[in-house]
């Protein structure tokens, strides 16, 4: 068992990045993507043990098909949010 295993899904919108799911060491709070996302991302900080640093990382977890959309916004609101 890890010392801490947290994470945040970012959804990109039209609108910008949006918060989704999140997983905190004692609960979660789902919430249900936005329809016009094209991409989500969970960014995530684990603890491995007591004694252990803090890994960070950020991984894809769907993306739509549509590439260029994707670009564009990236284009316009940057990466993924690195916060929980």
């Amino acid at each position: 068992m890890s010392a801490s295993n947290e994470w945040t899904e970012w959804h990109l919108t039209p609108q910008g990045w949006a918060r989704g799911t999140e997983k905190e060491d004692f609960r979660r709070i789902d919430r249900e993507p936005p329809e016009d996302r094209v991409l989500t991302v969970r960014y995530r900080q684990f603890i491995g043990s007591v004694y252990s640093g803090m890994k960070e990382s950020t991984e894809t977890i769907w993306e739509s098909e549509d590439k260029k959309t994707i670009v564009q916004l990236k284009k316009q609101f940057g990466e993924a949010p690195q916060t929980l």
